[in-house]
């Protein structure tokens, strides 16, 4: 009975030390600015620096929300790009997930604004 008590003991100290180290995932961490981020005055912001740049998701291919595939090129050119950090085609965590879907629907509330000030 000791044994067991002594194995149970030892394999939660050494699960405690492998997941409570308290370091997130650095795809994670890049991401954790949407939590607060609002969109639309963000686009604001970037339109009075005359930043025209529309939001990119980098998966498999670059991907711009609110843009139609084949306008992508189109808008590429005219008004630039500007890939979210954090953004793979890996999901790494139920975490990064949630920030993943987060990150597209700022980009496509974003892009819905700064596209009314860079037409192709």
């Amino acid at each position: 009975m000791k044994y067991i008590a002594l194995v149970i003991l030892l394999f939660s100290i050494m699960t405690g030390c492998a997941t409570g180290s308290g370091k997130l995932d650095p795809y994670v961490q890049k991401l954790l600015w949407l939590d607060a981020a609002d969109p639309q005055t963000d686009a604001q912001q970037a339109i009075k620096k005359a930043d025209f740049r529309l939001l990119g998701l980098a998966t498999r291919s670059v991907h711009i929300p609110g843009i139609a595939k084949e306008e992508t090129l189109k808008y590429e050119l005219r008004c630039g790009i500007q890939l979210i950090d954090g953004i793979s085609d890996v999901v790494r965590s139920d975490e990064h997930l949630r920030l993943m879907q987060k990150a597209r629907s700022y980009a496509l509330k974003y892009n819905a604004i700064i596209k009314l000030h860079c037409k192709p």
